[in-house]
């Protein structure tokens, strides 16, 4: 990019106008009367004119209904059953979680979570060969793999 003339940063003087500043034109309004316009809702210069000439009240265009932009919507195909079992495991670590961050709960409770969340993670390791989908089957693998994980440690004792 070329720069034909460089304009200084600083202040400028209150009564000259910036540099590279446009000139108003003589008998145009400013920017300033025309904004207080707009906001009281007055018609504009030349919509006053109009609006003069044919007799006519000056009235504000109404805007219209404004919709929400709505996104495409993409019909999917069925869910795999390694994604149902992914999304199932994924809701049982929910549980999980909860319980054990909830001191009232106690252990025997969370006990049979654990045992449910184990199995569901053994049929969904089982199940991984079965997926076309390379981003499910590492979803997949990282749930069975952190449900594992959790499993023995909780049966373990890390958690009394």
């Amino acid at each position: 990019m070329k720069l034909n003339t460089i304009n200084p940063a600083g202040p400028t003087a209150p009564g000259s106008p910036a540099a590279g500043a446009a000139k108003p034109r003589e008998g145009a309004p400013s920017f300033g009367q025309m904004l207080n316009q707009a906001t009281q809702g007055q018609a504009g210069p030349s919509e006053g004119l109009a609006a003069q000439a044919s007799g006519a009240a000056a009235a504000p265009a109404p805007l219209g209904e404004i919709r929400a932009v709505m996104p495409p919507v993409i019909s999917a195909a069925a869910p795999s059953p390694t994604a149902e079992r992914t999304v199932a495991l994924l809701n049982l670590l929910e549980d999980y979680s909860q319980k054990m961050e909830a001191s009232e709960v106690p252990l025997k409770e969370v006990e049979s979570l654990v045992g449910e969340m184990g199995s569901l993670a053994t049929e969904l390791a089982a199940s991984l060969g079965d997926e076309p989908d390379p981003r499910v089957r590492e979803l997949a693998e990282q749930s069975a793999a952190l449900a594992g994980i959790e499993a023995v440690k909780f049966r373990r004792g890390d958690y009394i």
